[in-house]
């Protein structure tokens, strides 16, 4: 994989069409999962924003996706020790292929057939080792 880029994550429509629920986090497993996924990687390309801004070398500055990643690392089998790989990049570019891995692990039916059971607490608020300081700019100026 030599370049990720928003259209890398174009060959998971049909899983997203399948498992993505229309609004909330969905009621199965499979749909909380498919949606914190899509959530990192949206934020990341429309926003900047990552996962974890205290504990590693990258800037996410606006939106809090820690709890997003402390659910998949939770939750989701596999998804911890991808997601640890932040701890140890530095650009933007590694942090995309993070993604992509994360991606390519989860958002496919072989992965998502095994998560077909009621969801289990919420993307939305779990606490865990990824951490989120909202940026301001005032901390330029201390």
């Amino acid at each position: 994989m030599n370049e990720v880029g928003w259209n890398y994550f174009n060959k998971f429509d049909k899983v997203n069409e399948k498992y993505l629920p229309a609004y909330g986090e969905g009621e199965t497993l499979a749909e909380q999962i498919v949606t914190a996924v899509n959530k990192l990687i949206y934020k990341w390309f429309n926003d900047g924003d990552v996962y974890d801004n205290v504990n590693s070398c990258m800037d996410g500055w606006c939106n809090d996706l820690s709890s997003y990643a402390n659910w998949l690392h939770e939750y989701a089998d596999g998804c911890d020790e991808i997601l640890d790989e932040i701890f140890e990049i530095y650009t933007d570019r590694d942090y995309e292929f993070i993604l992509a891995e994360l991606a390519d692990l989860t958002l496919n039916e072989n992965y998502l057939s095994s998560y077909i059971e009621e969801k289990i607490g919420t993307i939305y608020e779990c606490y865990g080792p990824y951490e989120f300081n909202e940026y301001s700019d005032e901390d330029e100026y201390e």
